[in-house]
């Protein structure tokens, strides 16, 4: 649903398309990051019949944005915070608990299976449209954007898990989905093959990682390293990077160090 920020510019698309504010049924956000739900709650306001659908460990940070708003903050700092705009909080009357593999009929025989896809975040849910094997990832997987093809992990702080993003993975590939609609970018086909790599790319990310940790690098050398490496398989200039992928991969590495520490402590 993206940003606070950009709520104008999707409720312009739906009017567009002829959806009135009587005529959507469901908010389904994959999770309550602020690029995937932070117009949320301008959206549930605009629409007053639908049921925003939620896992239930996301649920609270609708109502109360102020903890989700707080952790945000800390990771992309206070310039990105204002271009992505404050959440509108949702009345709790609102917001509906949605678990794994339930299903939600959208009408005229189509169905929407929900799937728990923790690793990315713990709340974190995906849907399969059944008739067509249609699959919305969410961010179970990875960035891959057309102005900068090269396959980025998702693996933000403070709560990325791998061991659960891999099994997340393997279980959407066993679906043997048809094609991905993914947040960034757009339609993948070829989904079992897309979702091997985002597996392999978490992995090498991990391989890469541990051996700078064990170099004593810190995580500024790191974020630097696989910075220049992404750029070298691409032929590409960092001066040439866009921002939003620069920001990922600082962000990635953030949590996926983080996940690393805290594994190599239990």
């Amino acid at each position: 649903m993206g940003y606070r920020s950009s709520a104008g510019n999707l409720i312009k698309d739906l009017s567009a398309i002829g959806v009135g504010e009587d005529d959507l049924h469901h908010l389904l956000p994959t999770h309550v990051h602020l690029d995937h739900s932070g117009s949320c709650g301008t959206l549930a306001r605009m629409f007053p019949n639908a049921a925003v659908r939620v896992h239930p460990r996301g649920e609270p940070h609708l109502s109360d944005p102020t903890r989700l708003l707080k952790g945000a903050g800390e990771v992309f700092g206070e310039s990105l915070m204002q271009k992505f705009g404050t959440p509108d909080p949702i009345s709790s009357k609102r917001v509906h608990s949605v678990l794994d593999d339930e299903q939600i009929a959208l009408g005229n025989g189509v169905t929407l299976r929900t799937l728990w896809t923790p690793g990315h975040a713990p709340h974190h849910l995906s849907y399969l449209l059944e008739e067509t094997g249609t699959l919305f990832t969410g961010d179970a997987v990875g960035v891959y954007s057309p102005a900068f093809p090269v396959l980025v992990p998702t693996s933000p702080p403070p709560s990325f898990n791998l061991d659960r993003a891999v099994r997340s993975l393997e279980r959407l590939r066993g679906l043997s989905p048809v094609q991905l609609l993914t947040p960034h970018f757009g339609l993948q086909k070829n989904a079992g093959q897309k979702l091997e790599e985002n597996i392999n790319a978490l992995l090498r990310w991990k391989s890469k990682l541990e051996s700078l940790l064990l170099c004593k690098s810190s995580v500024d050398a790191i974020i630097a390293v696989v910075t220049k490496e992404i750029c070298e398989g691409t032929g590409r200039s960092s001066a040439n990077l866009p921002e939003f992928i620069r920001t990922t991969i600082r962000v990635s590495v953030l949590g996926l160090v983080a996940y690393l520490e805290w594994n190599a402590n239990q």
